[in-house]
């Protein structure tokens, strides 16, 4: 019989992960399952925020033809029945394999009136619920990429209004010294306010209140404080950390059923310098492909290997920052600022979706990634670089 193979997520890890595969297995049925039929750019959802609406890509047009597609959502995993629960007619799908990349749509709540763009459902529900032409009191909450794009981003659109960064830590603490200092002298050009190493107490209507006793009112603030994982999994036993991503062994196999396997920002490989975001779900679905086929073929195994080259972020339309990066993501005392970084950025923007049809349309495998040992060597964990919020490449 044909191995039946069903991937979960319909995101960049799982669509490069089905593309690959149906190049590398052809006697396999191959099921990709999303409740949506459009596919999210998670990476541009700080200029949707702020700009509007963009012309969505269909999951269909992104799948190899052999690929099937089902639109439905999966209510249930029963991963010691080897089986999927979906919502259209409440009926089970066996797997022979199963891919869980879920991805990450949902935040660390603070209040119940905050905004967030972590997903296409909540950045639809922002610019429902909000006249974003009468906003002129923004606060965003997290100053990690996430909220340091769309800081920027929404500056550059509505020059006028007040935009506030605030976070807990440092800003830009997982940055360079050079990078550190763009990033201060470019805010503080574009008069957008920091509130750093602020600890916030309570919410209260539309007012901050912080430790120090001081206030700041809003007229809307968003949440890019870090990204929670679908808890479905957790939910179906799987072991999960507290953003509900599922532990991985170096296979990126769950610990406890090594015919899951898990991409993207549902799987937390331990001690490892893997964060969430699309820099490492499209390598992660890669590899899962490559493996999945050596597994089905009977070929030898070998874990899953990377390293990070950089970190970029947009700064509005017309101006960004590329942060060159050792492979364990330290940064390097190398920058591209200015014209060429929004340049360098959305040429980056634009390689994941040209990622993803050259995995389509190419009979051969086309996407590649820097190789490396991705454990943190003891010595190095506790210095690990941390970066809330991450939705960029």
């Amino acid at each position: 019989m044909k191995p039946k193979i069903l991937i979960l997520g319909a995101g960049y890890a799982g669509i490069i992960a089905a593309n690959r595969l149906d190049k590398q297995v052809k006697d396999a049925e191959i099921v990709l399952i999303s409740e949506s039929s459009g596919f999210k750019e998670r990476i541009r959802y700080h200029e949707t925020a702020s700009a509007g609406l963009k012309k969505e890509i269909l999951i269909r047009d992104l799948l190899r033809t052999n690929v099937n597609f089902l639109q439905t959502k999966v209510t249930g995993i029963l991963p010691k029945e080897k089986t999927v629960i979906i919502e259209a007619k409440n009926q089970n799908v066996h797997y022979d394999y199963l891919v869980i990349a879920l991805g990450s749509s949902e935040i660390r709540k603070i209040q119940t009136k905050e905004n967030s763009i972590q997903s296409k459902d909540a950045v639809l529900e922002f610019l429902k619920r909000k006249e974003i032409s009468k906003i002129q009191n923004l606060c965003i909450i997290g100053s990690g990429l996430t909220g340091l794009e769309m800081a920027t981003e929404w500056k550059y659109f509505y020059p006028k209004s007040r935009v506030t960064l605030i976070d807990r830590s440092e800003l830009g603490s997982s940055f360079s010294k050079k990078a550190k200092e763009y990033l201060h002298t470019y805010l503080l050009k574009n008069e957008i306010e920091v509130l750093d190493k602020t600890k916030i107490d309570k919410i209260e209507g539309n007012e901050i209140q912080f430790e120090n006793q001081t206030k700041r009112s809003f007229d809307c603030i968003i949440n890019c404080t870090g990204f929670q994982s679908s808890s479905l999994p957790k939910e179906s036993g799987f072991k999960t950390n507290s953003q509900n991503r599922i532990y991985v062994d170096p296979f990126l196999r769950s610990l406890e059923y090594p015919e899951v396997f898990v991409a993207g920002d549902s799987a937390y490989l331990e001690n490892s310098i893997l964060r969430m975001g699309c820099v490492t779900a499209l390598p992660m679905g890669a590899y899962i492909a490559d493996h999945l086929a050596n597994v089905i073929q009977g070929k030898n195994l070998s874990p899953f290997s990377f390293q990070f080259a950089g970190r970029c972020m947009s700064l509005g339309r017309e101006d960004g920052l590329i942060q060159m990066t050792h492979g364990d993501d330290k940064p390097k005392e190398w920058i591209i600022k200015g014209k060429w970084g929004a340049f360098i950025k959305e040429l980056v923007n634009r390689f994941t979706i040209f990622s993803l049809m050259m995995e389509k349309n190419l009979p051969f495998r086309f996407y590649f990634w820097p190789k490396g040992n991705p454990i943190l060597e003891k010595e190095k964990r506790i210095s690990k670089p941390m970066v809330a919020g991450d939705l960029v490449v």
